[in-house]
């Protein structure tokens, strides 16, 4: 079966780069990159991905099972996580400790109004001797989503507005009629950090310091929850000197919407550009093929590297997704016409795949949850948890053989 789409990379074959006529953007993902200091790796991906999904459920009986009726890629997605249905249902503390070797420091649940702003923040907080760990849910209520669709801006000034616990009440004017005009950021995820930051304070902060072990603070989450990420990497990169600490930093968003306007974002990247050589810090968001929400809210930008998962399954790192770099199969056939080297390139990739998949092994039956799944369109589809977490399981998979 051929590829819907084909990205100009750097390891693209030659014949399609000279082809297409674009300066070629980013990489499959290759481990031979992992040794690189700053770089994306696999172990990382996976990880946080997988921590970022056991955040939809909690130590309250009957978590998962509640959210799984309305969603139950969610039950899909952690029964992948912990080997079996029966094992997904059990308490989020027996998870972490049994399949992560994690030991919870605190449930965050945080819901209500401040300031006239809604608040709907669940997630936890771990550690083991290695990492520790913040990871943010989904979204899941109304309340998630009133956070979500408040799209108005505010500048980012915690340490003012740490105090009343919200951004203030026309904090989309300020810095706009009045003010110092500082780097601003999405107002619903904004007020949900300020009311977390505290919890920061007391849980995780106190790991981070010259004293302290040389753990990796991983800061995960997926949709509402990796929103949720992006803001607790603004406060964390903020707040702590990473080049003299010994802890490392690791941002791992999933399906995340954008959060930052320009000037934050131009901000967070200097940080990064400084930190990646060092090896001290990694920020990037996983997208899934035509998942909808990352490309919301309209003008916002998002931070951090960008990994990308095709619709074959493909792990890209730091593609460009514009049409000029996305070949389809029309204009790969337009292509191969006119360019008979890419021609031959291009078939002999198919033979090779064909290898691979074997030869007349018939079509798989597919589970009645994959049938499901197949009737949702692509741009909803491709946001499912389990969506994200099945390419990512396959690479890993395959760097161990």
């Amino acid at each position: 079966m051929p590829k819907k789409e084909e990205f100009v990379l750097k390891d693209s074959a030659p014949e399609l780069i000279k082809a297409s006529g674009v300066e070629p953007k980013g990489r499959s993902y290759d481990a031979a990159y992992e040794r690189k200091p700053g770089a994306v790796r696999i172990e990382d991906l996976l990880l946080g991905t997988k921590l970022a999904c056991v955040a939809i459920t909690d130590d309250e009986p009957g978590t998962l099972a509640k959210v799984g009726k309305m969603n139950p890629w969610h039950i899909e997605t952690l029964s992948m996580i912990c080997g079996s249905v029966e094992e997904a249902h059990k308490p989020l503390t027996h998870i972490l400790e049994t399949h992560f070797g994690l030991t919870v420091d605190k449930f965050m649940n945080l819901n209500g109004w401040s300031g006239g702003h809604p608040i709907d923040t669940q997630g936890f907080i771990a550690h083991n001797d290695d990492i520790i760990v913040v990871s943010f849910r989904c979204t899941t209520s109304a309340m998630d989503w009133m956070t979500n669709f408040a799209a108005t801006s505010s500048e980012w000034e915690p340490d003012e507005d740490l105090d009343q616990g919200h951004s203030g009440f026309c904090s989309c004017l300020e810095g706009r009629m009045w003010g110092t005009n500082k780097p601003r950021v999405h107002t619903g995820f904004y007020n949900n950090i300020l009311q977390t930051i505290p919890i920061f304070e007391e849980f995780v902060d106190p790991l981070l310091g010259p004293d302290q072990p040389p753990r990796t603070l991983y800061v995960v989450g997926h949709s509402l929850g990796a929103g949720m990420s992006t803001m607790a990497t603004i406060y964390f990169l903020e707040k702590f000197d990473w080049k003299t600490l010994p802890q490392k930093y690791v941002n791992i968003s999933a399906g995340t919407p954008r959060s930052c306007k320009k000037a934050m974002a131009d901000k967070m990247e200097e940080k990064l550009a400084e930190l990646r050589p060092l090896d001290k810090a990694v920020v990037c968001r996983v997208v899934r093929d035509e998942d909808l929400v990352a490309k919301v809210p309209p003008r916002y930008v998002h931070i951090g590297k960008l990994v990308f998962l095709t619709e074959d399954g493909e792990v890209l790192v730091g593609p460009k997704l514009d049409d000029d770099h996305i070949i389809d199969e029309g204009e790969m056939k337009a292509l191969c016409k006119d360019n008979p080297q890419l021609a031959a390139v291009e078939e002999a990739a198919k033979e090779e795949e064909v290898r691979e998949r074997g030869v007349g092994d018939g079509k798989e039956e597919l589970t009645s949850y994959e049938k499901m799944m197949k009737k949702i369109p692509g741009t909803l589809r491709d946001h499912c948890p389990d969506y994200y977490l099945g390419p990512l399981v396959k690479l890993y998979n395959r760097d161990l053989e």
